[in-house]
């Protein structure tokens, strides 16, 4: 699988949404992965990949997510992140379902050595119809980092919430748009925001092309990190 895409960062949030069968029982998932290259006065490689693994039962919903990247430039690392996430569902009715997570990460060129993350919450299907899905989320987090060059570990309560849309254009092709807002709940001005929109074309058995464009903010980025990461990519997915 070959995709190319501009050099971005992992934040602390994931999609955990996508890439899965809402409808049948049983086992699915996906697999991506991206390559890209520039030559000439900047040498850089950017190699990306995840994988994506679901259980779904008559009333429980299990996933485990798993994503990595690594750039370099003339042959230096200049960046590199590494993320797992666990979730469950327990469907409480056609439209409400519970959710919980626990999520590791690092990302050194972030000045992050480690992030913990465990929430806990629930989900709303706000609207089901022929071609268009929209679902809210919230959940209470905990979080616990350590960040490089400072002592001990930080840690936080934050409130994370989500909205999901997406549309089926036509038979096929799909667009879709998530946007997640995770405060700390004793200071509002420490926020963190992702937003992510994505097109998908059905081409042929379970291979899709896609494309999108992601932003993440972090209104209090560590000392010398940048408060906003953006990413695009385009590629093709497999599904299983």
């Amino acid at each position: 699988m070959l995709m190319t895409q501009a050099a971005a960062s992992h934040g602390a949030i994931v999609n955990s949404l996508r890439g899965f069968d809402r409808d049948e029982p049983g086992w699915s998932g996906s697999v991506d992965g991206s390559y890209g290259a520039s030559g000439g006065n900047t040498q850089e490689s950017t190699f990306m990949g995840s994988a994506r693994l679901q259980w779904k039962g008559a009333s429980n919903i299990g996933r485990l997510i798993g994503a990595g990247k690594r750039t370099t430039n003339s042959g230096r690392e200049t960046a590199r992140s590494t993320l797992a996430h666990l979730r469950h569902n327990y469907l409480l009715s056609d439209r409400w379902a519970t959710l919980a997570f626990l999520q590791v990460q690092e990302n050194p060129f972030q000045r992050l050595d480690s992030r913990f993350l465990m929430g806990l919450g629930g989900r709303w299907q706000a609207v089901k119809g022929e071609s268009t899905l929209i679902y809210l989320g919230v959940s209470h987090m905990f979080e616990k980092e350590r960040i490089q060059g400072e002592d001990g570990y930080e840690e936080a309560q934050r409130l994370s919430g989500f909205v999901s849309l997406e549309v089926e254009l036509r038979d096929g092709v799909f667009v879709d748009f998530l946007l997640f807002y995770q405060p700390k709940w004793d200071d509002f001005a420490d926020w963190r925001v992702y937003g992510e929109i994505r097109l998908e074309i059905e081409l042929i058995g379970s291979l899709s092309l896609f494309t999108g464009y992601n932003l993440q903010h972090d209104s209090q980025p560590p000392t010398g990190v940048e408060e906003t990461d953006w990413n695009t990519k385009t590629g093709f997915l497999v599904r299983f």
